[in-house]
């Protein structure tokens, strides 16, 4: 049993990742006759997810004999920083289709703003994080003609 924690949570976010892969592949085709579909940039996230996962995993092996193995590693994530993140990319897979685009994705990067920075400053956030999505709906429009889903169908 590997008593190094960092290379746990790479195996930890390893199988993550296949989980929010198989979730994501659930939506449907990535690929229609007009196009790319909402299910396609989910699909793309967990298969990258996937890649570097196993990427990371490959250098903490080959690092291990470098180090002693319980040794604590200077990247080795903190708190419960990781284990939110996961909540958050799985309440917002459930939430995407049946609350839409616009609310699920504004939540989730909103969350991850506020996991990875203080509660100050808080509408600020909160308008920063519509830009974001409303930029990454344009992107999806009128780059990629992609329909993205929404409240209303």
């Amino acid at each position: 049993m590997f008593t190094n924690k960092y290379l746990l949570f790479l195996y930890f976010m390893l199988a993550v990742s296949v989980g929010y892969l198989i979730t994501a592949v659930g939506l449907g085709d990535p690929f229609a006759e007009n196009g790319l579909t909402p299910s396609f940039f989910p699909i793309l996230v967990g298969a990258a997810a996937i890649v570097f996962s196993s990427i990371l995993i490959v250098e903490q092996l080959r690092a291990a004999p470098e180090r002693e193995i319980g040794a604590n590693s200077s990247n080795e994530p903190g708190g419960y920083t990781h284990l939110w993140v996961t909540v958050a990319i799985f309440i917002y897979i459930a939430l995407f289709r049946t609350a839409g685009y616009f609310l699920s994705s504004w939540l989730f990067v909103l969350a991850l703003i506020l996991l990875f920075s203080s509660l100050e400053k808080l509408l600020q956030k909160a308008v920063i994080s519509a830009a974001i999505v409303g930029l990454a709906y344009l992107m999806f429009q009128q780059l990629f003609g992609v329909r993205l889903p929404t409240i209303w169908g």
